[in-house]
């Protein structure tokens, strides 16, 4: 990035998540303007698919099966999105237009939503590409909402499950696909960017295959969030040894210009609770105990009022959210 050396943050550190035998060290940037922290030793390429033989993106999540609280949920999620982003607009009935006020109470809540359609307002609908799309969840619904979608990753399983969907989704990694040049409307990565060996020549591919006046919408943990700062080595998004390099804003931004996008917009959010339940869970216990599990009230509802609590710390140190929302247009 910019040619320091780093200093080891932390030292012995293990796969709290899904069990990958081993031990790691984090180090991070000496360059206090620069602040990118990585793995070491790091997977090489080769074996990268080996820490990702049980990963979540294998199957999909299952939700509540109270149909009322989730046909309630969706109403609000469209009344919202219809309004702030213009999904769908047209048919958007009035009663569900007030639902998606409401959400205006939940910040926490809200962030989920603008997260849902990765900030990208309607009238950009297009072709869109995800890269690391996992089990195709996201890009199923992106497809819902208008979009023509396609879909990689390098994950054999995760692409197996999102072909279940219908999707079409390619193996491998972007820069083999031989995408043509001013090919999409939009390319998003969701918490993608800290998964690849090097990120810069993933941003410059993507900065080829997207039209003159595209976007890229990239979402990625944010090294000096709260919740690192609280956690420190238990905190989740470490994630050794799947997360190979974690950004502050002052490293991922001029990572971008280096690709090639000039106009950026960059900023953190506090939209990621589940982090705080991980990183707790991991303090307790060496382990990220609540994967696929419903956690105790009292754990959400704490883990809600410290996401509270980050929003507004938010105001004040902007730069401290749990994650780094990048908006790149070409």
């Amino acid at each position: 990035m910019c040619g320091k050396q780093g200093v080891i943050l932390y030292q012995g550190v293990k796969d709290r998540l899904f069990g990958v035998p081993g031990e790691w060290n984090l180090r991070k940037c000496s360059n206090p303007e620069c602040g990118l922290m990585w793995i070491d030793p790091m997977p090489t390429k080769e074996d990268i698919c080996k820490v990702y033989q049980t990963y979540y993106t294998h199957q999909d999540r299952e939700y509540s099966s109270n149909r009322w609280l989730l046909r309630l949920y969706s109403w609000v999620k469209e009344g919202y999105l219809g309004q702030k982003y213009g999904y769908h607009r047209e048919s958007l009935a009035i009663w569900k237009k007030f639902l998606g006020m409401l959400i205006y109470l939940h910040p926490g809540r809200r962030a989920d939503f603008d997260f849902g359609v990765m900030y990208l307002p309607a009238k950009l609908v297009g072709r869109l590409l995800e890269v690391g799309c996992g089990g195709g969840c996201m890009l199923k619904f992106m497809q819902d909402m208008g979009w023509y979608v396609e879909g990689v990753d390098f994950d054999p399983a995760a692409v197996e499950n999102a072909r279940r969907k219908g999707l079409q989704v390619r193996l491998g990694t972007l820069e083999i696909q031989g995408y043509p040049d001013d090919y999409f409307d939009v390319v998003i990565m969701r918490h993608l960017i800290e998964h690849v060996h090097d990120p810069l020549q993933v941003l410059r591919e993507s900065h080829r295959i997207l039209k003159p006046g595209g976007r890229l919408a990239l979402v990625t943990p944010n090294i000096v969030s709260l919740g690192h700062r609280l956690f420190k080595a238990s905190w989740l998004h470490l994630d050794p040894p799947r997360h190979l390099h974690i950004f502050a804003l002052q490293s991922l931004r001029p990572l971008a210009q280096r690709a090639g996008f000039q106009k950026l917009r960059v900023f953190t959010t506090m939209r990621d609770a589940g982090a705080f339940m991980g990183s707790w869970s991991i303090q307790r216990t060496g382990k990220c105990k609540i994967l696929g599990l419903r956690p105790p009230y009292a754990v959400r509802l704490w883990a809600r009022c410290m996401q509270l609590a980050e929003w507004a710390i938010l105001k004040v140190i902007p730069h401290s959210g749990e994650e780094i929302v990048m908006m790149a247009e070409k």
